[in-house]
């Protein structure tokens, strides 16, 4: 009922306590001594031993135990078969007429013992008997006080509760009770010691127990008592109590955690926040819902600090509050950013939370005559030329490097080692789909799904947004990933209901696969800073010269969320269009997916560095710009004085100011002396040239055409002799750089193609997703 199963070996009473043996401790310790396999020693029965237990005595009847288990009979009857019958057998004994079934003696008198007496002189049992004589030797011993608390007799698995007041015992097994419906396992080589020790404490209930570890209680016991208590404290606790406290157990309102108000110093303040708290908790329906709690708590006492130390009465008359306090409040949140104390995000965060809470104040009607906060004025509020500006969004340009990517993915099985299965299942799912790290956590066992035509789709819930039963297109490697999961928990649990499993079931504290993994966060740190440095190349300019240095990544960096951003980051440079991203990664806001599209400005100025110096005219010639003066002009050059084209740049000052609708020329680019290309514009370049060729084959098989038509249509040889003469240049003078150089100008393209935006309607070449991961099987 503990959670302790039976030990298979035959005829052995114990339980396995050790979840990842096959048999109990003692079981265990037999076959070690052997040479025999576990199938060979499970048949063999165990010989049990005969000082453990108490058996009745053979005789019909007959109310006494036996002197020993293998014995038969009582002391009684085995004199009178020794010495009254003249030892006949066992057998004859039972059946002799002489022989009848005695009264009981009664039970031990040590209050713990649940055994009868064996003899009319000892009022106690014989293991009793055996421990007084050992305890008459001590100085000072005093009987009455042993018989109150001795341990109880230990035999299989029985736990003694006797010798304590009824309440204690109540206590206790509620207590216990608790523990098994929350899916802890408990030992009862800890409940035995356990309770022998709550008992020689004397006490009454568990609430006189205040410090169990002062007491003497190891550590595992100390948890055990004070998850008792607090269960025993929530026992008739409602929201209508615990509303009166400063400090709020969530568990009450449905969430968890605790939520403290004395941070408050003014209690109108405190009492009326906590009337606001009871009137908002019931709409947060997220798993955060806690955190935003105490988040609101910290700005409303970063208030009540303003209040303390501006008032004169140290604010406690709501009604002396003033417009001046608000002014006071902000400079000091101003102040706290200033000097590194407070992020610019939380600093709006916190303001946006005062202003919202004193705005609530008054629809409660908490400053009307009688109320927490009457004849609080109407300028004390915040207005909206009070919040700070909104901070630069700064969730882009947190993703990972490629490098850092494929350490990580090819050291799973690393992970999977030092946590579990769960945790690596986690972060390939976290590292394939982009979800948060509590969507994925909280996926349920059939969150596999198919589209019409077969493609496989992620069910999940975005808590965070209240969108439940979301969809999101995934890969067939990430699918048969799913697949061998949910094999695993329906083999771990075969007669649980597949809609009440999780797809990652908590490996402890969870018999039944119904609880959700927890945050990973700490087992995913632990894993990366185990691996040896991951080595990044990090150029340096130096006297004119970009030298590539390996350098080792910030392992800091590397955190669960931070696969999100990798995730968006990769859609965003494959250039994947930002509405489609913005529903891939289910965001409310249209802006927050615009921000893996921009570029920094430092970012983006280094790899214009490098695209330049590889930058040809439409004859091929390479243009250098060794300059520093010219190289400077180009980003502003890249801004104002060019349009982009199908597969380079124009800078004929009409046409830049049309925005490439002013060309005569009809897209002949690479016939106009104001056309320039770069290495960036490679595929592009092979692109138009593939076109090229396909138009020419098509029109050439064309008979249905008039000749001047066909001839107007044709490409020129001219044109097409000119763009792989181009191509070939670009391709001749970057095979001439250095490997280093060239992942170096890799990278810099990539930068700069995400940031180009205007194509005068022609199509852009798509770049593929980077394969970061190993290669893995799709069929379980």
């Amino acid at each position: 009922m503990i959670g302790m199963p039976d030990c298979p070996v035959v005829n052995c009473p114990l339980a396995i306590t050790v979840m990842t043996r096959p048999m109990c401790g003692g079981c265990m310790e037999r076959w070690r001594k052997t040479m025999m396999s576990l199938q060979e020693f499970l048949l063999l029965e165990k010989t049990i031993s005969s000082g453990i237990g108490q058996l009745p005595c053979a005789v019909d009847r007959c109310e006494r135990p036996r002197t020993t288990v293998p014995a038969h009979l009582c002391d009684t009857h085995h004199l009178q078969r020794l010495h009254k019958l003249g030892g006949i057998s066992l057998e004859e004994f039972l059946a002799h007429p002489k022989v009848i079934g005695l009264a009981g003696l009664g039970p031990c008198k040590v209050a713990s013992c649940y055994l009868d007496r064996v003899g009319r002189q000892d009022p106690y049992c014989k293991a009793h008997i055996a421990r007084l004589r050992t305890a008459r030797k001590q100085p000072g011993f005093d009987e009455a006080r042993w018989r109150r608390t001795d341990k109880a007799i230990c035999t299989t698995r029985e736990v003694s509760l006797r010798g304590m007041p009824d309440r204690l015992v109540a206590e206790l097994l509620y207590g216990l009770w608790v523990r098994v419906e929350s899916g802890f396992k408990t030992r009862p080589e800890c409940l035995r010691p356990l309770y022998d020790r709550v008992r020689s404490q004397h006490v009454q209930s568990l609430e006189a127990l205040e410090d169990p570890a002062a007491a003497g209680f190891s550590r595992e016991k100390v948890a055990i008592i004070q998850a008792a208590q607090l269960a025993l404290r929530r026992l008739n606790t409602t929201p209508e109590t615990e509303r009166v406290k400063d400090v709020w157990d969530l568990v009450v309102f449905g969430h968890t955690g605790s939520l403290s108000f004395t941070a408050l110093r003014q209690e109108p303040l405190r009492e009326a926040v906590k009337v606001w708290m009871y009137d908002d908790l019931p709409r947060r329906r997220n798993r955060n819902a806690a955190g935003h709690a105490r988040a609101v708590i910290k700005a409303m006492a970063l208030l009540s600090e303003s209040l303390w130390l501006q008032r004169p009465d140290q604010g406690m008359a709501p009604s002396a509050w003033e417009r001046g306090d608000i002014t006071a409040f902000t400079n000091r949140m101003g102040h706290r950013t200033a000097t590194g104390k407070l992020t610019a995000g939380r600093r709006l965060a916190f303001t946006r939370f005062v202003r919202r809470v004193l705005l609530r104040f008054r629809s409660l009607g908490l400053t009307a005559p009688g109320g927490l906060l009457e004849g609080m004025p109407t300028g004390f509020a915040l207005l909206p030329e009070d919040m700070p500006d909104e901070p630069e969004d700064t969730e882009a340009g947190r993703e990972l490097p490629e490098e850092v990517m494929r350490a990580l993915c090819a050291n799973l099985d690393v992970l999977e080692a030092m946590s579990n299965t769960e945790t690596r299942v986690a972060t390939e799912l976290l590292i394939d789909t982009g979800r948060r790290p509590d969507e994925i956590n909280n996926l349920p066992l059939d969150c596999l799904d198919r589209d019409p035509d077969g493609s496989p789709v992620l069910v999940y819930d975005n808590r965070k947004a209240y969108r439940l039963g979301r969809r999101l297109p995934i890969g067939q490697e990430t699918a048969a990933t799913i697949v061998r999961q949910q094999q695993r928990v329906r083999e771990r649990f075969p007669t649980v209901a597949t809609a009440q499993l999780k797809l990652l079931p908590r490996p402890k504290t969870n018999p039944e696969g119904t609880k959700a993994l927890r945050d990973i966060s700490t087992a995913h740190r632990k894993w990366v800073d185990s691996l040896p440095d991951i080595l990044i190349p990090l150029v340096d300019l130096q006297a004119g010269t970009h030298i590539t240095r390996l350098v080792p990544f910030d392992k800091s960096k590397v955190f669960p969320y931070a696969y999100r951003h990798c995730y968006a980051q990769r859609h965003a440079d494959a250039g994947v269009p930002v509405d489609v991203l913005k529903e891939l990664m289910d965001h409310r806001l249209i802006s927050t997916t615009q921000g893996y599209y921009r570029v920094g400005a430092e970012r983006r100025r280094e790899a214009v560095d490098w695209v330049t110096a590889l930058q040809f005219d439409r004859h091929g010639n390479r243009v250098w710009r060794t300059a520093q003066s010219l190289l400077d002009s180009e980003h502003v050059r890249r801004a104002i004085g060019e349009v982009a084209t199908a597969y380079g740049v124009c800078r004929e000052p009409s046409n830049v100011a049309a925005g490439g609708h002013a060309c005569p020329l009809r897209f002949r680019c690479l016939g106009c002396e104001h056309f320039a290309t770069d290495i960036s514009y490679l595929p592009d370049l092979q692109a138009h040239l593939d076109d090229l060729l396909r138009s020419r084959e098509r029109l050439m098989a064309a008979f249905e055409a008039d000749d001047w038509a066909r001839a107007q249509a044709m490409p020129s040889n001219e044109e097409i002799r000119r763009v792989r003469r181009l191509i070939d240049r670009v391709r001749a003078d970057l095979g001439d750089l250095t490997p280093e150089e060239r992942a170096q100008i890799e990278q810099a393209v990539a930068v700069v193609r995400r940031s180009r935006t205007v194509m005068l309607g022609m199509p852009r070449t798509r770049q593929p997703l980077p394969d970061v991961r190993p290669p893995r099987t799709l069929l379980p």
